[in-house]
């Protein structure tokens, strides 16, 4: 019987496809880790060295995510094109397969493309390993096949918790079933994007039976309130309730799987088979080391890759859930969450493809229910403990599960259940992505900054995102691109990507997200660039990756040095689609306030509430883990812990300069207790309003920081704002600073130095020498206090300098 498929749209390519159309001509174009990690083997933490710098060892050069067409390949084919690649200037693949490109005929014609995780695929991995091996390459494999990481050896899957209800008026005695269970909307509507959901599950469990009296049925959300758990009313599916005075809702909850299944996965079987685990459960991931991790590692024998790769995570649910979560919630926040549940829920679900489409237009997802002011405190708590499932259930077991077999975990921790910062600085190479949120230099700034204060050296990004054209990045696009990255603290780029070299029945070449009709495909689109041999700029590809390589290798020594911790205030940060069809507009995508403390040649991490509220203080400077900052920024912060207020409050005291943007919060977050943790958050608030400094303005906060003592390293000499991007690396008494000119003009400036320095270089890395400005001034001390510099447009220098 013919196998049977169903086109699967992934909602990045969706997105880019309305982008195309209506809105394509507006847009400008903590758990505790009981293993130790590996030793990476790259970047080393010897001080920066000439002759490393002018020829970058291949550790130091761009990897390139290599798809291939499942098992469908090979070994000469791989053999050559990994050579192909080491010539193009590449130190290293990551291997990752899917079977989106081919058509269900193709895919029936070749069974090897579905072998994915057996002895014969894992062989193929052997062949290629052997052979990067030999050419000094690195490599590193996904887990698994397709996105989220998922597969046929599940059982422990996916799960979420449904909500019905139904309308009583009281008083009287109800006698009488309770609603059933009903398929969530979100299902259609995702599948309208891509096919990612199986059938609705039929098993559903009974979690609760709660009801709420109707406060305001004419409001919207609907306002509720007297919450109640009635579930001990219910006897062998019989309700039978005393209902009091007034309008009612009795409400069941049901727990059962989402049946979502991994992207473009290419394992044996039906798609439908590879369901993504529970990532609240550690068992989920258990499975996933069990059912994938495992069996690769023990095929290889002693070819371990570098690196895990677990893929971004895009997940799907009514409402995220675990078996668990009841118990977990209330050992961890000290009350019943089941009476509560109505104000947890949120309209649409919590679709990763479908809240994109709202937070694009600048939406968010609305409540389905509301309680006066305990509504947003319910569902505080309830993220708040999701967090803490997700790390526990899912990054720590893979984390220490690669730890004991001594590789290193790469994860892009975007799209996840648990605070992004928290998360990427659990893992051992935080991962961005140039599609998420638009690859600003915002968003990159996340996985590095989660990298800084974790003190993991290499971050790395899936970067070189083209949108339509798959061939349509310039040589200046990718310096442009690359420069972004780098500046904002990237130091292992990753091309997206090269396509195993498959010539197609139709006498196309394979790409895997080329959007060809016909296809089993992730949408019409393309969503990335098909790195290969015919693409316009493969002759530049050896020079630039030079370029990088000398790059990467600077902002890779030592550590980082931040000026400025920018306080997130929320777990997660929004996700958009910026067009880029016209090209790539400087600083695009980029918000204000990162643009300001730019502006005035400040480095900044963002921190998160978790990584605050432990702050040290050490002399004029605090820490947050392994960073260390001299100014504190705080930004749309609604609501704050009495915990994290104390430690603001504790910096402040210390004479750590401090700018609120706006205003303090004037409510803790959470329900338990509130009304004394708000009086502690208000009194914390009103002693810090005479030692903060407050601006209203975005463009405002780099020059407060600078009136309240907080200066740049480098900055320009006449005072006037910063034309640079700079990203600044150093041991001891030496800098190493990366100056990025992302306009499109060549740019001169002479530069102040905040203290003299004894040796001062200027680097190109486009030819690895030493350049001597034009102007170089000497301090009273002898010393370097000021240079000129001049850098192209998209291009970037390295300074290196000894105080």
């Amino acid at each position: 019987m013919r196998a049977q498929f169903r086109e699967r749209i992934f909602p990045k390519a969706l997105l880019i496809a309305l982008c195309a159309g209506a809105l394509l001509g507006s847009l400008a174009c903590d758990g505790e880790n009981t293993t130790s990690p590996p030793t990476p083997p790259t970047p080393s933490q010897a001080a920066f060295d000439e002759a490393l710098w002018r020829d970058p060892p291949m550790e130091y050069r761009p990897y390139v995510r290599w798809w291939w067409p499942g098992g469908n390949v090979d070994p000469e084919e791989l053999k050559r094109e990994l050579r192909l690649l080491q010539s193009a200037g590449f130190g290293g693949v990551e291997i990752f397969p899917l079977l989106f490109g081919l058509s269900p005929d193709e895919i029936e014609k070749n069974p090897a493309v579905r072998t994915v995780g057996t002895p014969e695929f894992f062989e193929k991995v052997r062949i290629a390993a052997e052979e990067a091996r030999a050419l000094g390459m690195g490599w590193d494999i996904l887990l698994g096949s397709g996105w989220p990481p998922g597969g046929p050896f599940v059982s422990t899957s996916e799960k979420q918790l449904l909500m019905s209800s139904m309308d009583i008026t009281g008083p009287a005695l109800y006698h009488g079933v309770i609603p059933p269970p009903e398929p969530p909307t979100y299902i259609e509507r995702v599948n309208a994007v891509m096919d990612t959901v199986g059938a609705f599950d039929p098993e559903a469990k009974l979690v609760a039976v709660t009801a709420a009296r109707v406060a305001d049925g004419s409001s919207q959300p609907p306002a509720l309130d007297s919450f109640t758990d009635i579930t001990g009313a219910l006897r062998d599916g019989v309700l039978t309730w005393e209902v009091p005075e007034g309008e009612w809702k009795v409400f069941a909850f049901y727990e059962n799987r989402t049946n979502h299944a991994s992207v473009g996965a290419a394992f044996p079987g039906s798609w439908k088979e590879a369901l993504v685990p529970d990532s609240l459960d550690a068992a989920g991931a258990g499975e996933l080391i069990k059912g994938y991790g495992d069996p690769m590692l023990g095929a290889l024998g002693g070819l371990k890759p570098g690196s895990i790769f677990v893929d971004s995570y895009e997940m799907v649910a009514e409402l995220p859930w675990t078996s668990s979560f009841l118990d977990r919630f209330k050992n961890e926040k000290g009350y019943d969450l089941a009476p509560y549940l109505p104000l947890v829920f949120r309209e649409r679900g919590e679709s990763k493809y479908t809240t994109i489409l709202l937070e694009m237009m600048g939406q968010r997802l609305e409540p389905v229910y509301v309680s006066s002011e305990i509504g947003p405190r319910i569902r505080e708590d309830y993220e708040e403990v999701r967090s803490e499932m997700f790390l526990e259930g899912t990054v720590i077991p893979l984390r220490d599960w690669a730890h004991r077999n001594g590789l290193t975990l790469r994860m892009q921790a975007h799209g996840g259940w648990a605070d992004y910062l928290d998360a990427y600085g659990m893992v051992d190479i935080p991962e961005s992505e140039g599609l998420f949120a638009g690859g600003s230099y915002d968003f990159l700034k996340m996985a590095s900054s989660g990298a800084h204060t974790a003190g993991h050296r290499l971050v790395s990004q899936e970067t070189f995102v083209a949108l339509a054209d798959p061939h349509g990045l310039t040589l200046e696009d990718f310096y442009l691109l690359a420069g972004r990255s780098l500046s904002a603290g990237i130091n292992r780029i990753i091309y997206h990507g090269f396509p195993y070299v498959l010539v197609r029945e139709n006498g196309a070449y394979w790409h895997p997200v080329g959007g060809d009709e016909g296809t089993v495909r992730p949408g019409p689109l393309s969503f990335a660039s098909r790195i290969s041999e015919d693409h316009p700029v493969w002759p530049r590809f050896p020079e630039f990756n030079r370029y990088l390589a000398r790059l990467s290798y600077a902002m890779s020594l030592g550590e980082h040095r931040a000026d400025v911790a920018w306080l997130q205030p929320e777990w997660h940060v929004p996700d958009r689609v910026i067009a880029n069809a016209k090209g790539f507009p400087s600083e695009q995508g980029e918000s204000a306030v990162s643009l300001a403390l730019k502006r005035a040649g400040f480095v900044y991490d963002r921190v998160s509430r978790n990584g605050l509220t432990s702050a040290r203080i050490e002399g004029d400077r605090f820490s947050i883990g392994s960073a260390e900052y001299r100014g504190l920024l705080i930004t749309d912060l609604d609501a704050a812990s009495p915990e994290l207020m104390a430690s603001i409050e504790s910096l402040a005291e210390a004479g750590i300069p401090i700018v609120v943007l706006g205003k303090l919060p004037e409510r803790a977050t959470g329900f338990a207790d509130y009304e004394e943790r708000d009086a502690t958050v208000r009194a914390i608030a009103g002693r810090l309003g005479s030692v903060v400094s407050f601006v209203e303005d975005e463009n405002e906060v780099g020059r407060a920081l600078r009136m309240k003592g907080v200066r740049a390293f480098i900055e320009p000499a006449d005072g006037r704002p910063m034309p640079f991007a700079v990203e600044r690396r150093g041991d001891g008494d030496r800098d190493i600073v990366l100056l990025f000119n992302e306009s499109n003009e060549s740019r001169t400036e002479m530069l102040a130095l905040a203290s003299p320095a004894k040796k001062c270089k200027v680097l190109n890395p486009q030819t690895g020498e030493e350049i001597h400005p034009a102007t170089l001034t000497v301090g009273s001390g002898s010393g370097v206090s000021s240079l000129e510099v001049t850098i192209a447009p998209h291009r970037s220098l390295v300074l290196v300098s000894e105080r």
